[in-house]
């Protein structure tokens, strides 16, 4: 896909940010509506896709609960190392149960085979997985590549 699925700002064209989201192996932070009026931030796995986030947690995590009384959210996901860039913004999410293929591929992703005994341990304790689907409503890329060198 060629055009963003929601607004995008910032110096990226769309093809840029989406690169950024499917290859970055930084947390997403999630920020939820808590319960007592203050913000709820949460770093979890993500995988861009379907042009959405989709993370893996328990049924039973607070940030579930959270998104399914409130499924306004906002979220960052930036490197931590110069140059410094990411992707930041806000949407709504949705609580999807079984969500096992989600936990799969995120393991993938971020643990590969390069740690089998890892990897089997969070697989075999988490059939019970949900997942939470963001829809980005808005996306602001921001990257200081140009004002760092190394």
């Amino acid at each position: 896909m060629n055009e963003a699925p929601c607004d995008l700002r910032g110096p990226w064209a769309w093809n840029e940010a989406r690169t950024f989201l499917e290859t970055a192996t930084v947390p997403i932070r999630v920020a939820a509506n808590g319960a007592g009026g203050f913000p709820v931030i949460v770093p979890l796995w993500f995988q861009w896709a379907q042009d959405h986030f989709w993370l893996a947690v328990k049924p039973s995590a607070a940030i579930a609960a959270l998104l399914e009384r409130d499924p306004r959210c906002a979220f960052d996901i930036s490197v931590e190392d110069p140059p410094y860039k990411g992707v930041r913004g806000h949407g709504n999410a949705t609580v999807v149960p079984e969500g096992f293929p989600v936990l799969e591929a995120l393991v993938d992703r971020y643990v590969g085979e390069a740690a089998p005994n890892f990897r089997s341990w969070l697989l075999n304790r988490s059939k019970d997985e949900s997942a939470i689907k963001i829809h980005p409503i808005k996306l602001i890329a921001w990257d200081f590549s140009g004002r760092m060198s190394r």
